[in-house]
């Protein structure tokens, strides 16, 4: 069954144990096929949302400023606003909040005993029902454009006026409800009225009232056989009534259809952090690796060029370090990088030799190197010498297809 349809069930205004009055309505607010019996109410409300419609006269309506905030916040600021306007303990009051009026900025307010309420959501579970909402039944009342709305509750009258709270009053008088709602005689003359009465509520009370007609502009009666649980129906769609399911009553599933609703999006969420966290761990990884990697050819390389020294945990500052001292000490020592320029030239004259180690010491760089043949290390000192480098071949012999030296580079005078 449709989600968008309702079971509403009226309370009663003043005997806790009275029997319940109860209609099925569709979202159009069209009155559909309801049980008979009250213990049938639990199968009715499978697939339909439960409404429990509280008596007007246990639940007080205002106005009031409240700075912008979110509904929590509002109905922790609302008891406080409105602490001179209860009489009751504001310990044993519960408060709930509606939408906040565009034009002029005012919050309306709902309060009711909190021991009412209580007793309105336990009789609810014995029937073994689960209410989504608590509207006051004088939010559910028309409001209608120009005119002044009454309806004959239970031998009240509830007056709703546009831009104006409810008022309640006995409706013995109506011509006093009139007045206590326009203000002045002139307002009651020009109101056009509207009453909705159940036909044997109207048959009760329509004296009284037909008194009015020769006092307002317009004087117009409805009465609706399916009685007060067909006008609010109709109403569901159109009013904005105050859910008093709020705070401390608010139920836990609806908390939970809340997480519902955003599960998708939150579990999308978390799958983008864990793919997110997995990619930058990778990427971390990686470049853990490629560091290692780069620390170990540094390494290789401060091997070679200061042989028997270690590098330490860090080969690339260590490198730098001594290329430092080395910079900024003697002429000689000085003569470090000129000397690799030297050898890095002397290469290109001659590509076939292959530099295997060298060491540096003050002034002087020895090399162990190797060529096709004897000829070809002697070419490349010949290119050092030609560079201004006094260049001696210490050793030399062949190893395999190649021959293999070891010569010793200083600079010239």
């Amino acid at each position: 069954m449709a989600t968008t349809e309702w079971l509403l069930l009226r309370l009663p205004a003043q005997e806790d144990d009275a029997p319940l009055h109860w209609a099925a309505a569709d979202e159009s607010g069209k009155l559909l096929s309801a049980p008979a019996d009250e213990h049938d109410l639990a199968a009715m409300a499978a697939g339909r949302r439960v409404a429990l419609l509280a008596p007007a006269a246990d639940v007080s309506r205002f106005e009031v400023q409240l700075p912008a905030a979110n509904e929590a916040r509002l109905l922790q600021l609302a008891p406080f606003a409105l602490e001179d306007l209860v009489s009751e303990d504001l310990e044993q009051l519960h408060f709930a909040v509606g939408v906040r009026d565009s034009a002029s900025g005012l919050v309306p307010v709902a309060v009711v005993n909190r021991q009412r309420m209580a007793h309105w959501l336990a009789r609810a579970t014995a029937l073994r029902l689960q209410p989504a909402a608590v509207f006051a039944e004088s939010d559910l009342a028309p409001v209608m454009p120009g005119h002044v709305t009454m309806v004959l509750v239970d031998d009240q009258l509830l007056l709703r006026r546009e831009g104006a709270p409810p008022l309640l009053m006995p409706a013995d008088d109506p011509a006093l409800a009139l007045e206590m709602l326009l203000g002045d005689a002139a307002e009651v003359a020009g109101a056009n009225l509207m009453i909705h009465a159940a036909p044997d509520e109207w048959a009760r009370h329509a004296g009284p009232l037909e008194l009015l007609r020769e006092r307002v502009a317009s004087f117009n009666v409805q009465l609706d056989a399916g009685g007060l649980l067909a006008l609010y129906a109709r109403s569901l769609g159109e009013a904005r009534p105050i859910n008093l399911l709020q705070g401390a009553f608010r139920p836990a599933q609806s908390r939970a259809a809340g997480w519902e609703r955003w599960r998708g999006a939150a579990l999308m969420l978390l799958a983008l952090v864990v793919l997110h966290v997995g990619a930058s761990w990778w990427q971390l990884h990686r470049l853990h690796g490629e560091s290692a990697e780069l620390d170990q050819s540094m390494a290789q390389l401060y091997a070679r060029v200061f042989p028997g020294q270690r590098p330490g945990p860090d080969p690339h500052a260590q490198f730098v370090r001594r290329n430092n001292e080395i910079n900024a000490g003697t002429a000689q020592k000085g003569e470090f990088l000129p000397l690799l320029a030297a050898l890095a030239a002397a290469q290109q004259n001659a590509p076939a030799t292959r530099l295997e180690s060298l060491t540096f010491k003050p002034g002087m760089l020895q090399l162990q190197a190797s060529a096709p043949t004897a000829d070809g290390l002697e070419q490349f000192s010949e290119a050092l010498r030609a560079g201004g480098y006094a260049v001696q071949i210490l050793s030399g012999q062949s190893q395999g297809e190649r021959y293999a030296g070891q010569i010793s580079v200083k600079a010239g005078s």
